[in-house]
This record gives structure tokens, sequence and C-alpha cells, in this order.
């Protein structure tokens, strides 16, 4: 981990260490490339670094992004390359431009699923050295996540989108760690996750744009902790648990204390120490992906955090 930020809950900074990865070029931002990656070199520079996942972009547009690339220091840059349709040929371009180095490494995959075999093609095609985050909508949770585990790869839930229909339910969601969390697998979640805590917000921002129910990353990280902590143990979240926790909209129920996370959002408290918290991100509740960096970091020192 790095240097901790002065002022900070330790708590806070473990919890979220590398969490946001930059998908810019995604809806409702939809920046055009060299933004994209000024803004993530910008981001690399700044204090609040430290929160910085990978750069997020459709595997098609790799000649785009070399065109314009920053070479601003000696750390590598890390991409999640999003898989199109022509599966295959994406994975063996991932394959070539790591060989190739140039001081940018593919070291995550992204790609949706509907079934087996699709699966068994993309893991029969994957690229060495390089993980696969398996997209599967909550409903096929139960059919495809075994498969993901038998195969020891990861799961991406998309939790958001530009429209209202593209939310699942709080008792999806909570359904979707659970089960993950039965069965050891990984995941990353993406889209609508601009905003701390459970919100009423717009879905882009334009002017006119529809409002409606959208997810938190501190309510999808404290639910999963809650969810891996208690199988870890032996035993399994309440799935009323998992789901009251990612609805709680109440700032005053978490506490980010230098030894530990505290969710109080039920009537006995959640405590989740750090060695948990550090746990429950390299091995379960891996990141998430956001088309801005800067407002989830803005709405977290607008809550007193940062």
């Amino acid at each position: 981990m790095s240097a901790l930020v002065r002022s900070m809950a330790v708590s806070l900074q473990v919890l979220l260490e590398g969490a946001i990865d930059y998908a810019g070029l995604f809806a409702p931002a939809s920046l055009d490339m060299t933004t994209c990656v000024d803004n993530y070199s910008r981001y690399r520079s700044q204090s609040l670094s430290w929160a910085l996942g990978r750069f997020v972009l459709p595997v098609a547009r790799l000649d785009e992004f070399l065109s314009v690339q920053k070479t601003d220091s000696s750390e590598p840059w890390h991409l999640c390359g999003i898989i199109s349709a022509s599966v295959a040929s994406d994975l063996a371009t991932v394959d070539e431009f790591n060989r190739k180095a140039h001081g940018t490494v593919i070291d995550s995959v992204e790609v949706r699923v509907c079934n087996g075999d699709e699966i068994g093609q993309v893991y029969k095609h994957r690229p060495a050295d390089t993980a696969v985050l398996f997209e599967i909508s909550p409903e096929r949770a139960g059919e495809l996540l075994p498969i993901l585990r038998q195969i020891g790869a990861g799961a991406k839930l998309r939790t958001g989108g530009v429209v209202a229909e593209a939310f699942p339910a709080l008792e999806a969601v909570a359904g979707f760690l659970a089960r993950c969390a039965e069965l050891d697998v990984p995941f990353k979640a993406t889209a609508g996750l601009h905003h701390p805590l459970r919100c009423m917000r717009p879905f882009t921002y334009e002017p006119d744009s529809p409002e409606g129910m959208m997810h938190g990353f501190l309510n999808l990280f404290t639910a999963s902790a809650i969810a891996w902590n208690a199988q870890r143990s032996g035993s399994k979240a309440p799935l009323v648990t998992l789901a009251t926790c990612l609805a709680d909209r109440e700032r005053a129920n978490w506490h980010f204390g230098d030894d530990a996370l505290i969710w109080s959002g039920e009537e006995k408290p959640v405590r989740i120490d750090l060695e948990s918290l550090r746990a429950l991100r390299s091995k379960f509740a891996l990141s998430f992906g956001s088309c801005s960096f800067e407002e989830p970091m803005r709405e977290l020192r607008e809550f007193g955090l940062l």
C-alpha cells in the first residue's frame, strides 16, 4: 500500500486503495481518447492517486490509445481491456500488445458472456498472465458462477447505466455478492457507481437527464465485506443484512477509524478490521469502474472523509 494520506482514516485508504478503474471513454462521460489519457496521466501525479486503478478501454481502440499514450514516469500504466464480439481476435491482440512491451500492460480483460460455452471459448484463448473477468447478469449467477469457480476466473457485475432498467435491484445485488462469497469468486463492479452512498441522481450529465436511485460504492464494498467475512467464518450473511447495507443512505452509519471500518446500519454494528479489509480487496472485491475519478473523490471529501 502507498504511504498513508495524513488526516485520512487508515481504514478508508485500505478499503479504496487502487479501487477506481478509470473508464472515461464510456457513458455517461463518453470523453475522447486524448482527454481520457490526459486525465489519467494527471490523476497519477495527484495526491489522491492512491485510489486510482486501471485505465479501461476497448481492445479495439488500442491503436488509438498508443497514438496518444503518455510516458509520464517509469511506472507502467496498467490497462483493463474490454473484449468485443470478436473474442478470439481481441484476446490475440491483447497477447500481442503485452509481448511488445509499450511501457503499458493489459493485465486484466473483461468480457460479457451469456452461457458456459462462451466462458469456455474465452478461457481457451485467454492471454498468459492476464486476469479475465466475466460479466454475467445476476439472474445467471447460480448457473455461471460455479463455472468461474472451477476455472479460477473472476466475475463482473454491472450495477447501472444511463437508464433506470440498467440498475439491478438491491436483492439481486445482495444475492450476487452472497453467491460470489460462497464460491470464493472475486468480482469487479461497474457502471452507476459514481457516488459513495446510495442516492437519487441524474443518470447522465445532460441538463435534462432523468433521475433514479443509484448504488453507492461504499455500500457495495461494505456489503461485500459482510458477505465475505461471514463466509470465511463458516457462516452466511443473511441476504436481508446485505440488502439493508446496500440500501443505507445515512452517512452517519459509516465510521472509518485507523483500526477498522464500522457500519452501524443495523441494531448490532458490524466491525471490519484492517486485515479483513486488505484481504477483501486483494481476494474478493477487486475494484469498480467509473467514468469519473474526480466525482467519487469529491463526494468523499464532501462527506468529510478526505
